[in-house]
C-alpha cells in the first residue's frame, strides 16, 4: 500500500475547506430498542460525512465504511451515535463529523370498528453531529401520515343540502414532519414522537379497514373537519408541554385533492439559536 500513489494526499488547487464531504445511501443493519420491550432487527440509509481542511485535497472514503463497520448490528442510541461520529472524525484527522440514519419503524395499527390489526411503518430518523470541543446534538425525527378534510368543503356541502340538494366534503392525504433536538443523557421514544402527533389528529389512517370502519373513519371526519392551520396548532400545542424537547420543528402537509397545489405550515419553538426555518424537511 505504501508504494501505491495516494492523489488524496496532494494539495487542492483551490485551497478553501469544505464543510461537509462524504458518502450517502450506505445501508447498514442496527437494531432498535422498542418502548414495548424487546428489540427490531432494522436497516438504515445512512450518510456519513465530515469537513475537510483547506490543505487537503480529498477525505478517505473507505475509511468512513471502515470505521462503521464495527458497529453494525448493534443497539442504536445517541451514546453509540456519539462514538461513531468521534471516530469518524478521528478517522479523517478532521474536527467536525455528521451522520444520519433513515429507517422504518413498525408500530401496530388497529381499525376502528372491525379491531384488525396490522403494522404501519413510519419514515423515522437519527441525526447527529460532532463540531469543535466534542460538541455533540443529536436530532430525532418522524413522518406521521393522517386524513385531513377540508372545514371549508364541509360547509359547502351543508348548505347545499338546506337547499335539497347534494354535496360531498373533500379529503386530503396529509403529513405531520417532526424533528426534536434532545440533550442527552435524556432520552425520548420514537414512539412518543408519533403518538404526540396523533393524538391531535383524529383521522388516521388504517392498513385494514371493512365498511364498518369505512363508516366509522366517515363519522369520525365529519367531526373533526381540519385546516393545514388547525392541524399544526394542534401538534404544536402539545410539543410546547415537551419537557425533554431542547428544540423541536414540525412542517403539515395537506396534498390536495381539489386544488394543483399543497397547503403548508411550519412551526418551531423558538429558543435562542435553534431552529429557525433554515431547516428544511
Amino acid at each position: 500500500m505504501a508504494e501505491l500513489p495516494d492523489i488524496q494526499q496532494t494539495k487542492p488547487k483551490i485551497e478553501i475547506p469544505i464543510s461537509q464531504v462524504g458518502v450517502q445511501n450506505v445501508k447498514v443493519p442496527f437494531m432498535l430498542e422498542s418502548r414495548g420491550g424487546g428489540f427490531h432487527q432494522m436497516i438504515a440509509d445512512v450518510s456519513m460525512r465530515t469537513s475537510l481542511l483547506s490543505s487537503r485535497r480529498g477525505i478517505s472514503m473507505s475509511r468512513l465504511h471502515m470505521t462503521l463497520s464495527k458497529y453494525l448490528n448493534q443497539p442504536l442510541k445517541h451514546k453509540l451515535i456519539f462514538q461513531i461520529l468521534s471516530d469518524l472524525a478521528g478517522s479523517q484527522d478532521e474536527k467536525e463529523s455528521f451522520m444520519s440514519f433513515d429507517f422504518k419503524l413498525p408500530m401496530s395499527r388497529t381499525s376502528p370498528a372491525t379491531n384488525h390489526a396490522y403494522p404501519l411503518y413510519y419514515d423515522c430518523k437519527f441525526e447527529g453531529s460532532v463540531t469543535d470541543y466534542d460538541q455533540f446534538s443529536f436530532f430525532q425525527g418522524v413522518r406521521v401520515q393522517y386524513a385531513s378534510y377540508c372545514p371549508c368543503s364541509a360547509a359547502l356541502s351543508m348548505d347545499l343540502k338546506g337547499k335539497g340538494k347534494k354535496g360531498f366534503p373533500h379529503a386530503q392525504r396529509s403529513y405531520a414532519d417532526v424533528v426534536v433536538k434532545i440533550d442527552p443523557p435524556n432520552y425520548v421514544w420514537l414512539e412518543d414522537i408519533i403518538e404526540t402527533v396523533e393524538s391531535n389528529i383524529a383521522t388516521l389512517p388504517y392498513p385494514i379497514i371493512k365498511r364498518p370502519d369505512e363508516q366509522e373513519i366517515a363519522r369520525i371526519a365529519a367531526e373533526n373537519p381540519m385546516f393545514v392551520e388547525d392541524a399544526i396548532r394542534l401538534i404544536s400545542l402539545s410539543l410546547f408541554h415537551k419537557k425533554d424537547y431542547v428544540d423541536w420543528i414540525v412542517k403539515c402537509t395537506h396534498e390536495e385533492s381539489i386544488h394543483t397545489s399543497e397547503a403548508i405550515a411550519m412551526n418551531w419553538k423558538g429558543v435562542p439559536g435553534g431552529f429557525d426555518g433554515t431547516y428544511y424537511f
